[in-house]
């Protein structure tokens, strides 16, 4: 693993470059390593794969198992397997889910694919997309196999980090996971995929603009760890595919390589950190999340992640100018606590609504809450700092009509009828996100203030997502 001091080359690096890194952070004093020996992203990168290998393993491969969505498999027949095959390497077809139906990352499917793996399998490719990539590194994991990540589409930011998103009992969680040996990126490929995999991917990458802004006022109110090394590290990746937002959307294969690049390091970006998501995913994940929950518990339509995170970073970046807005000698701090529910009535109302889910919900309240003893000094002390807060944010914020736009020109979807939510729907996810995943955001801020409900309508109606 090559060794970095100097910050300012670090900012230079290809994310080819910063595979097998470590960075002695001057930041954090943290090293921040990226355990993936290989990255490439460009024309033409399947003919490398036996070199590829032959590096991982140091020798040819026994058998190679290739895991993959049955749903595409006559689609990467003609785009991976013929020209796979022409290589001569050894290989048995791993296809996961079926025809038809859209493939969930389930802890059930990735244990039972991991079980029945083939004994003389010395390494893994996994073929496909969000999903795959997220199931191939459960089954890596578990098998203690090497893989390779070879992305169909640029859908989402996962190819270079080392966690996964999984559903276990339709709850979706965030586990550490084996990171890959390589990931290849090729720019044909992703070109090939349908638009609305880019849009995915677009939405996913601009999460940053909110995320990182969450993870720094978690530092500021609740003291935890920040580093803005992840931030700063995918500042020109952004400005990159940014540029070429319209060539995006016609599935241009330049524009998708710098789309490629950043999908990169964004991964990179929780990578460095030992995994933590912070960096790419804040308050506007929440929001695709819950989206997911309501798929799960009252069979909402399901949508591809970034899509829904493209909709919740439209609804949160504006939910951050709308609060800047606010002048914080209107605060009354008696009048909000004497408006904060109490614990036991949240209680009532998530079991009115969420039934059988009603303890996850209390957990996360349990794991958040500040005392009434401490309720005082603490909103006295955000309203004290108001201005050195929001000093300390802008840095990190991009405007929500300025969000909206960038999805607009590359054609993604920007209204809640895109994802099939309604604004009841939407409303939901704003008042109980933050009662639903334990990462403090700007969403419980909302309520700590005082603000939520009755600013959850202002918040839709003013990023511009309602139908």
């Amino acid at each position: 693993m090559r060794k970095i001091t100097n910050l300012k080359t670090y900012m230079t690096l290809t994310p080819s470059e910063l595979a097998d890194t470590c960075l002695s952070c001057p930041e954090c004093g943290r090293e921040h390593k990226i355990p993936i020996k290989i990255v490439q992203s460009g024309d033409n990168l399947i003919p490398l794969i036996p070199e590829i290998i032959q590096d991982i393993l140091g020798k040819a491969p026994g058998q190679i198992g290739v895991i993959f969505d049955r749903h595409i498999e006559e689609k990467l027949d003609g785009l991976f397997f013929e020209p796979f095959r022409d290589l001569s390497l050894p290989f048995q077809r791993i296809p996961l889910g079926s025809c038809g139906q859209l493939l969930d990352a389930s802890v059930d499917l990735g244990d039972e694919t991991a079980e029945r793996l083939p004994q003389n399998l010395d390494i893994l490719l996994g073929v496909g997309s969000g999903v795959i990539c997220d199931l191939t590194k459960w089954i890596a994991t578990k098998s203690n196999l090497p893989f390779i990540l070879i992305g169909t589409a640029a859908s989402m930011n996962a190819y270079t980090s080392i966690t996964g998103t999984m559903t276990e009992k339709n709850v979706k969680t965030t586990k550490w996971l084996k990171p890959a040996s390589a990931v290849l990126l090729d720019s044909t490929l992703l070109a090939s995929a349908p638009c609305d995999m880019t849009w995915s991917g677009i939405g996913d990458i601009l999460a940053r603009n909110v995320s990182n802004a969450d993870w720094k006022l978690a530092q500021l109110l609740r003291d935890t760890y920040f580093c803005p090394v992840p931030f700063q590290m995918m500042g020109p990746f952004q400005e990159g595919f940014l540029s070429q937002i319209e060539r995006l959307g016609q599935s241009d294969p330049n524009a998708m390589k710098a789309l490629a690049d950043a999908v990169l390091v964004s991964g990179y970006s929780m990578t460095i950190l030992d995994g933590e998501t912070s960096p790419s995913s804040g308050s506007e994940h929440v929001i695709s999340h819950f989206f997911d929950f309501q798929h799960e518990i009252f069979d909402l339509a399901k949508n591809f992640h970034g899509t829904q995170v493209g909709i919740g970073t439209i609804i949160m970046s504006t939910a951050y100018d709308l609060l800047h807005e606010i002048d914080p000698s209107e605060l009354d701090i008696n009048e909000i606590q004497q408006r904060r529910p109490s614990q036991a009535e949240m209680q009532l109302e998530h079991s009115r609504i969420f039934g059988a889910y009603v303890n996850l919900f209390d957990r996360v309240v349990a794991n958040k809450w500040i005392s009434d003893a401490n309720y005082r000094d603490y909103l006295q002390n955000i309203i004290q700092s108001w201005d050195r807060i929001w000093d300390e944010l802008n840095p990190y914020l991009m405007p929500g009509n300025d969000v909206r736009r960038a999805l607009e020109a590359s054609g993604a979807v920007t209204k809640l009828e895109g994802v099939h939510r309604t604004n009841e729907d939407a409303l939901q996810a704003l008042l109980y996100g933050s009662h639903y995943r334990q990462r403090y955001t700007i969403l419980d801020l909302f309520w700590e203030l005082g603000l939520f409900p009755s600013y959850a309508q202002n918040i839709l109606e003013r990023s511009q997502v309602l139908n």
